[in-house]
């Protein structure tokens, strides 16, 4: 199967290329007519206060929490960094709607840009992968808005985290690194992946190195939004009620 794929792999990236597009035009339409249909009564300067905290939280935990996944697992190329850049994004997502988690989404690139070093691509890839997970998980958690749900809903972001990430790594993000550092700048990073040789680089890569990894974060920033999202969503609630308080002692005072 493999070796199928790896002689027909331009068909199969342009093919998967265009599907992914596909999908996330498809899904982002979709949260702009369901967050346009379900305002919910929210205020839209509390909504937008809040989106703004959500997005500097994720964009703060981007650039300043990270963990080497080698530290964890040694086996692991030292390129990969554990962050939890996607719990303010789930939680603006679960609040809010799909379109908002993916406002949040796209501010968290926006924010990164300026110092990326990897010309763009990393910020992508995760763009992608960020973008695709709160699309299916807030659309998920909306649909049945239960502790069950939220499982659920989370459970799904970890699966289409992992297989979004491998197809990222196997379309571009690999490739580009290569093109960019050169073959043997590569895989001299690559050779600490056990059995892994010239020939078999980006299968090993692809099942030992990104499947694992991608594993972990995506299971860790839906564990965490599990046990933060009521505790977030109860204080909001809360600023709601202090809110409508001072308005009132405001009325009475003119009265």
């Amino acid at each position: 199967m493999w070796d199928f794929i790896k002689e027909n792999g331009q068909a199969f990236k342009t093919g998967i290329a265009i599907m992914f597009a596909i999908v996330a035009f498809v899904l982002l339409y979709l949260a702009y007519k369901y967050e346009k249909r379900t305002k919910n009564g929210v205020s839209p300067v509390k909504k937008m206060a809040a989106t703004s905290i959500l997005a500097t939280l994720s964009i703060i935990l981007y650039y300043f929490i990270k963990i080497p996944i080698n530290l964890i697992l040694p086996f692991m190329p030292g390129f990969f960094d554990i962050h939890f850049s996607s719990v303010p994004i789930y939680i603006g997502g679960f609040m809010f709607g799909p379109l908002t988690g993916a406002l949040i989404t796209v501010l968290r690139m926006l924010a990164k840009l300026p110092g990326t070093s990897t010309a763009g691509v990393g910020e992508l890839a995760d763009f992608i992968i960020g973008l695709m997970t709160v699309l299916v998980s807030s659309f998920i958690y909306h649909r049945h808005k239960t502790k069950k749900g939220s499982i659920v809903s989370l459970a799904s972001s970890v699966g289409v985290w992992v297989i979004v990430a491998l197809i990222a790594n196997w379309l571009f993000i690999l490739p580009f690194y290569i093109t960019l550092f050169s073959f043997e700048t590569v895989y001299a990073m690559l050779a600490i992946i056990p059995g892994i040789t010239r020939d078999n680089y980006m299968l090993y890569y692809l099942l030992i190195a990104v499947i694992p990894f991608n594993l972990i974060i995506s299971s860790l920033n839906s564990l965490i939004t599990f046990l933060v999202y009521k505790r977030v969503s109860i204080a909001y609630d809360n600023f709601g009620f202090f809110e409508n308080q001072v308005k009132k002692e405001i009325d009475n005072n003119k009265e």
